[in-house]
This record gives structure tokens, C-alpha cells and sequence, in this order.
């Protein structure tokens, strides 16, 4: 989850969370065996620790301190679990979590003179780590960049397998001029919390300084929790019968509704901030 607040006015600077993707590139055969390890011992941590009804960092510690796992994952776990019962309000947790690293617990290296410029530090045990190579989504670049300048501040960040590839998504905040044509005195602040039982939600003040009802989209939220359970599960149960090319296929085609969701949203945010845009 991320709270974000945006103004929107001409010549300023606003604060802006952007997630940054990164698709690992062709890790070893050891490397992925790590990378799956460090996948278990998370799934494992957060299925006790959430069955355990932890709500406070202190209960969630208690479960997840037993887990071969590194600090940054076990303390994004101890701030996840208890948002879970309390945020939330889950009653059940769908399949194949990402694996969360607070924000310390990832660095990037920049090579811009190799053909893959970008190289990842995952965290993996305690003492361990893993350096894999990862290709970013060129439309992020400045991003990136500012994010390894140090010109952007670095969130949590989340680690999942996709269709056989492993992906890498980075939370990143950074001061942008904002595009609307509203005064300084004209611009409203604008509260964007991005979550799972909501998957956004959106707030702002009326004139007097109240906040307004929130929106949210919590049926998207839904509607994605139901489009992931389907993929796993289906996925599972072709792969069972060795229908491995029909998995892929199936998947694939799940996870472009799952984008359309994405996309759709994003636009419904940007029209509720802006709603010139429409």
C-alpha cells in the first residue's frame, strides 16, 4: 500500500508514486533456485503469520522472526500482516503473494554501456543476496535513472514469478512540475492510497477543508483478486495434466484483463484529479 498526495497547478512541484517495472533477466539455474526459495519462505511466513490473526508488528514478529528469510523481507511481513486484519479486513488470502522487501533491502546498479544496463540486488537470506540482471520498461527510464541518482526515493518493493519469468516492481516517489493549468491558490490536494481490499482510493478536500467521501474501486480490487485465484488455480490443474502450452496461452490472456483493469483505472484516477481530461 502507498498514500500518495498530489497537487495539481502550473509551475509547481508535486510529489508523485510511481510503481517501476523490471523483468529479471535470464537468472542461472542456482539463482532461480534461490529466487524460489526466498518465494516459499515468504508465502510459508505470511500464511502463519496472517492464519495467527497477527494485528500488530509485535504478533507478526513473533511468527516471522522462525522463517529463513532476510530482515527486509521479514519486516515488510510485520507491516503487511497486520494492515491485512486491520485495513483490510481480509478474510483469506489469494494465491502467490508477491514477496515484499521494505526499501532498504533493494539496490540497483546502472551499466549503460552493457546491452542490459540495469542489474538488481535481491535479497535473499539473511546473509545472502542475488545480483541478476534485469531489463526496465523503457518508458520508465527517467525514473529509473533518477531512482539510481538518488533524485527519487526508493519504496517497497515486490518480487514475483509470471508465466515461467520473474519480475521486479519498485515503489518510487519524486518531486514532479505538475501539468494542470489551475493557480497556486486553485489547486486541491489530492490523497491517492493504493491497496488490495481497495485496489485505489481517492480523497480530497471541498472549499471549506473537509474531506469528501472517498471513492474507491473496490470491485476492481475484487475483480482482480478473482482473475489471479482463476490464473493459479487453472494454471495448476493444466500443468497437472501436461497441458503446459494451453497454461501459457490461458494465462496470458488473463493477465491482459487484469492490465485492462490496470489501465482503465489509472485513467478514472487521472479524470477524478483532472476532470478537464474527460
Amino acid at each position: 500500500m502507498s498514500l500518495t498526495t498530489h497537487r495539481w497547478s502550473t509551475a509547481t512541484m508535486g510529489e508523485v508514486t510511481k510503481t517501476l517495472e523490471l523483468k529479471l533477466v535470464d537468472p542461472t539455474v542456482h539463482k532461480r533456485q534461490k529466487l524460489r526459495e526466498t518465494r516459499d519462505a515468504y508465502q510459508q511466513a505470511l500464511q502463519a503469520a496472517f492464519a495467527a490473526g497477527c494485528d500488530t508488528q509485535s504478533a507478526a514478529n513473533d511468527v516471522v522472526v522462525k522463517y529463513d528469510l532476510s530482515g527486509y523481507a521479514k519486516n515488510a511481513l510485520k507491516q503487511y500482516v497486520p494492515q491485512l486484519h486491520n485495513s483490510y479486513d481480509a478474510d483469506e488470502l489469494h494465491d502467490n503473494h508477491p514477496v515484499r522487501f521494505t526499501n532498504e533491502g533493494l539496490q540497483l546498479d546502472h551499466q549503460p554501456q552493457n546491452a542490459i544496463e540495469w542489474y538488481a540486488k535481491i535479497p535473499h537470506h539473511e546473509d545472502s543476496h542475488l545480483w541478476i540482471p534485469a531489463r526496465a520498461n523503457p518508458d520508465q527510464r527517467k525514473w529509473l535513472e533518477a531512482l539510481y541518482a538518488e533524485d527519487a526515493e526508493m519504496g517497497e518493493s515486490r518480487l514475483f514469478e509470471r508465466d515461467g519469468m520473474w519480475h521486479l516492481h519498485i515503489t518510487a516517489t519524486r518531486d514532479v512540475e505538475d501539468k494542470s493549468e489551475a493557480s497556486a491558490d486553485e489547486q486541491t490536494p489530492i490523497g491517492v492510497d493504493i491497496g488490495e481490499a481497495s485496489l485505489v482510493t481517492v480523497c480530497h478536500r471541498d472549499k471549506s477543508g473537509s474531506p469528501v467521501c472517498p471513492r474507491l474501486w473496490a470491485d476492481d480490487a475484487k475483480a482482480v483478486r478473482r482473475l489471479r485465484k482463476t490464473h493459479f488455480t487453472a494454471k495448476r490443474r493444466l500443468q497437472q495434466r501436461g497441458s503446459e502450452r494451453i497454461a501459457d496461452s490461458f494465462g496470458d490472456a488473463l493477465w491482459d484483463q487484469i492490465d485492462d483493469v490496470f489501465h482503465r483505472v489509472a485513467r478514472e484516477v487521472a479524470e477524478y484529479a483532472d476532470p478537464s481530461r474527460t
